[in-house]
């Protein structure tokens, strides 16, 4: 196989006449960069109108109520941002019963772009929480860079997701279960190693594992990271080994997760806490999932006389591609405000 360099020298030159074209490409694309610089300036010009608004917002939802003290960021309506996240389809299957509390006390989630200039390197979210029993955190910072790949197709890729890492108090990380040692033989011996077992802990879906993580492309995915992925593809081998294809495919769900919390959480937060805001689904879907259901019960009934075959359940928790966004839209889709 000949070198890199010998295969790029020996491709064909344009024929003049596409040179030509090219020039004229190149000076349209100039222009929609002017336009892309024009809209970012004027995106900043509204944002900062609207910033108050979400300032008072905030105020509002963290005003003391009488003079009981409070067990949650949003004093006004208790667990205000758990509510509105969980109403919204991307978080349907990425918050868990045990995060529930410790998201009672986020106080207020904000988005900043990284580049006010230029709205392609990416964005960041502050998580800002009240004092909890849960990590010493009072902000948790999540930051997306990304980079236009293709600015003939608009293409955008997510290179690196950077978030805090979360201090968690003695005993109080809920990313973790506790599970006793199994203790091997019988009688008296196996009652006393067992009083003096401890409990070793083992990682479980969590909010706080699956979204509050450092994900990069070309890192080598963990455990975890490659259980999550197998449940979001349909084909239970597909991909088990590529890393790459592990990492990719998590980048791009939690950049939609991302986008969700940054277009349609923060800016109208209180229609998705009253659930105004959730799409409703259509009769063709729920009709679809009856059909689905009688082909299963059918499926059932036929499989009645046959022995038994070993099934491969999802883990509960697990992250899948936004209910209605399958397959998962491009990242160039999620606005870049």
């Amino acid at each position: 196989m000949p070198p890199v360099e010998e295969v790029n020298n020996n491709k064909p030159e344009d024929p003049p006449i596409v040179t030509e074209l090219k020039v004229i490409d190149d000076k349209y694309l100039a222009i929609e960069k002017e336009y892309e610089k024009e809209v970012n300036e004027l995106m900043k010009k509204y944002t900062a109108k609207q910033k108050p608004f979400l300032d008072q917002r905030k105020q509002i939802l963290t005003s003391p109520q009488g003079n009981e003290e409070s067990d949650t960021g949003t004093p006004a309506i208790k667990g205000f941002w758990l509510k509105a996240m969980q109403n919204h389809q991307a978080f349907e299957d990425c918050i868990q019963e045990w995060d529930e509390p410790v998201l009672e006390y986020l106080v207020d989630i904000e988005k900043i772009q990284l580049d006010d200039d230029d709205h392609s390197k990416g964005f960041r979210l502050l998580f800002h929480f009240a004092e909890n029993p849960y990590f010493t955190n009072k902000e948790i910072k999540k930051e997306y860079h990304t980079e236009e790949t293709n600015p003939y197709y608009g293409d955008m890729e997510t290179k690196k997701i950077v978030t805090t890492e979360i201090d968690w108090k003695a005993g109080k990380n809920v990313t973790v279960e506790k599970i006793a040692k199994k203790v091997k033989g019988g009688g008296a011996k196996k009652a006393k190693q067992k009083e003096k077992s401890k409990e070793k802990e083992e990682a479980r879906p969590s909010f706080f594992r699956d979204f509050m993580r450092n994900l990069e492309a070309g890192m080598k995915p963990t455990p975890d990271m490659i259980e999550q992925a197998q449940a979001m593809w349909e084909d239970d081998d597909e991909n088990e080994d590529d890393f790459d294809a592990v990492i990719d495919l998590l980048m791009e769900n939690d950049f939609e997760v991302g986008c969700a919390l940054r277009d349609n959480i923060i800016p109208f937060a209180v229609r998705w806490y009253t659930g105004e805001a959730a799409p409703e689904e259509d009769d063709d879907d729920e009709e679809s999932e009856e059909e689905d259901d009688d082909d299963y019960d059918d499926d059932e009934e036929d499989s009645d006389d046959e022995p038994p075959k070993k099934t491969s359940a999802k883990k509960k928790g697990q992250s899948k591609p936004p209910k209605g966004n399958e397959p998962a839209p491009k990242q160039e889709e999620c606005k870049q405000q």
